[in-house]
């Protein structure tokens, strides 16, 4: 068993070395451990909760545990473009539950019409990841200028842009992961070819979608409050 083969030596070298860091953080900013050992403690739990669930994927072998692993991820990504607001995730919570639901709906479904069920985990995992990390990016322009309407206003019809180029960072380091791995499964240089850019042009929808749909909604947020 793989287990088996784990070195205790260097399981206890990393205890150690997590353990002098803490100490070495404490002792500088004992405010910021704490910070991230809530950050460490949601880590460890959202792991249990992916763990749990790719384990009935490959053990029911049905449709519902990949369900469930959609509406996982699905969940815990709105729950990281929420986590920079603070005060105001409720007012934040609608719009982007609706952009990233859109966003899933896009990545998953070409995720399913383009790859094997088997690889479908791992692919829509990472590119829900990338989208992820351009609409945090754009919930955090929008908090910056959210006491700001002059510069609202130009950041709700401008923002796509700065998202896509986002978008674009991660999957220039994701895709020729992907595709190593294709060919080393036995696909064809071609037909990974054709895959890769597929998923990379239902990427870039999904998140033109996500953006426009989450700005939109912030905008008419902004003009209610403003009118009121």
């Amino acid at each position: 068993m793989f287990v088996s083969e784990i070195s205790l030596w260097g399981a206890a070298l990393v205890a150690i070395l997590v353990i002098i860091a803490a100490i070495v953080l404490a002792f500088f900013d004992g405010k910021m451990l704490r910070r991230i050992l809530v950050i460490f403690g949601a880590t460890v739990a959202q792991m249990a909760a992916v763990v749990a669930v790719v384990w009935l994927v490959y053990q029911e072998h049905t449709w519902w545990p990949y369900l469930l692993w959609i509406l996982l991820v699905l969940f815990l990504s709105i729950c990281w473009c929420l986590y920079p607001t603070q005060s105001i995730w409720k007012r934040l919570l609608w719009p982007v539950s609706a952009a990233m639901l859109v966003g899933c709906i896009v990545v998953g479904g070409s995720a399913m019409l383009c790859l094997p069920l088997s690889a479908f985990l791992s692919v829509y995992s990472v590119l829900m990841a990338c989208l992820t990390a351009a609409m945090i990016q754009t919930i955090v322009n929008y908090m910056r200028n959210l006491h700001n309407p002059m510069a609202q206003k130009q950041m709700t019809h401008e923002s796509l842009l700065p998202q896509v180029r986002l978008m674009a960072q991660p999957l220039v380091m994701v895709m020729p992961m992907l595709y190593a791995g294709m060919l080393l499964g036995g696909v064809s240089a071609l037909s990974g070819l054709i895959v890769v850019l597929l998923l990379i042009a239902a990427t870039f929808v999904a998140n033109v979608l996500a953006g426009v749909i989450a700005l939109f909604m912030l905008r008419r947020q902004a003009n209610r409050t403003h009118e009121s």
